[in-house]
């Protein structure tokens, strides 16, 4: 990815999430840090002449790489999604209290539960939310150790 385009989608994912977020160069390295986070995201810039970012890795404050071991803090990741998904996620589309149906699809048909009617009762990050059935009774499997459900597999009805 290119060092603009990374730039570019860090800003947008700090206006959706509220975060101010203060970004820093050198001729080599950048540093991403999102206010109110203990994480720093940090890459290396300008690759054999090209302006693209690479070993894109994510630091927690105060844990420090010994060069007496084979021990590098943090961890490394594919693609600056990954890292921003990891500092700073995007806030749930689907609010506590909504009511969403299950779509039609092959894993919600698997599972039976397609068409049910549910009430988000908590949206935790990365899309995944706990529900109640409308239809269920309390002794159903699904309602006794409530699973959370994948936003991809929900859609909302009010």
């Amino acid at each position: 990815m290119k060092l603009q385009a990374a730039l570019k989608k860090i800003n947008n994912r700090s206006k959706k999430t509220g975060v101010d977020v203060s970004i820093n160069q050198d001729e080599r390295n950048v540093w991403v840090r999102f206010e109110g986070s203990n994480q720093t995201i940090s890459f290396y810039k300008e690759r054999n002449g090209e302006d693209d970012i690479y070993l894109i890795k994510v630091t927690r404050d105060g844990d420090v790489s010994d060069p007496h071991t084979d021990y590098y803090a943090g961890s490394f990741v594919d693609n600056i999604t990954q890292a921003l998904n990891w500092v700073a996620p995007l806030p749930p589309k689907y609010r506590v209290g909504s009511l969403v149906r299950f779509k039609d699809n092959k894993r919600n048909g698997r599972w039976g539960i397609n068409g049910e009617l549910a009430l988000v009762i908590e949206a935790t990050t990365g899309g995944n939310y706990k529900v109640r059935f409308t239809t269920k009774g309390i002794n159903d499997p699904y309602v006794s150790y409530a699973p959370t459900y994948s936003e991809r597999d929900l859609e909302l009805i009010n």
